[in-house]
């Protein structure tokens, strides 16, 4: 049972458990490598027996999505409580991209998916992808919603490729070290000139495209450029 103050002092054991096993694992992973890392290796830096160690996790597999995960959710609840909103559209799709691309190397943990590219890797966090990309939509659909209501979405793009391409921007400037990804005057430029561009259409061409509706007659299609549900 929990107090008032916060965890009982059980749980509050088992917390503080959990994350140093976790905290082990990510520091072994990034001076030795991940394929290095065995379970006897986390089990025996960290001071605790076997059987502590399996009633938390069910194997290195498991411990390494967990850390993954771990570091993935602290980076989105401090996008939540730092995220500004732009008057500007494209200036919101620019700033919400910038963010991820300075903050992601900060965790260590996701450290580990530009440290080793591997397939083997890649092939054994699948479950740390899943849950990756769940929780990036959740933060691009404010931002997609809003371009949609102001009928702005370039055709084709779903929330899906929205997100997809995000991500893919994103992994990219981390993966490949792109001299203009270290100015953040270079790198706002291409993301106005290119990255926003691909996602949303201008207010410009936004309105040219109401007009031409209207003129049409169709009211169904003033509705559908809008982005009106109703």
């Amino acid at each position: 049972m929990s107090s008032r103050n916060g965890p009982s002092r059980p749980q509050a054991r088992t917390e503080d458990t959990r994350r140093a096993i976790l905290d082990t694992a990510v520091a072994l992973y990034l001076s030795q490598g991940t394929d290095n890392t065995t379970v006897s290796a986390i089990i025996d830096r960290a001071g605790l027996g076997r059987t502590t160690f399996y009633r938390y996790f069910k194997d290195a597999d498991d411990v390494l999505n967990q850390a993954v995960i771990r570091d993935f959710e602290t980076l989105m609840a401090d996008f939540e409580t730092q995220r500004y909103e732009h008057v500007g559209l494209e200036e919101q799709i620019i700033d919400d991209i910038v963010w991820f691309i300075r903050q992601l190397r900060r965790r260590p943990a996701l450290k580990l998916l530009f440290a080793n590219n591997s397939a083997q890797l890649y092939e054994r966090i699948d479950d740390s992808f899943a849950a990756c990309y769940k929780a990036a939509m959740a933060w691009s659909r404010p931002t997609y919603d809003r371009a949609k209501r102001q009928g702005r979405l370039r055709e084709g793009v779903t929330l899906e490729k929205y997100v997809e391409w995000c991500m893919f921007i994103v992994m990219s400037l981390q993966t490949v070290n792109f001299p203009f990804a270290s100015n953040e005057f270079r790198l706002r430029e291409m993301m106005k000139d290119f990255v926003a561009p691909s996602l949303i259409i201008g207010v410009d061409e936004s309105q040219d495209a109401l007009d031409d509706a209207e003129l049409s007659g169709g009211e169904g299609n003033i509705e559908r450029l809008s982005g009106s549900d109703g």
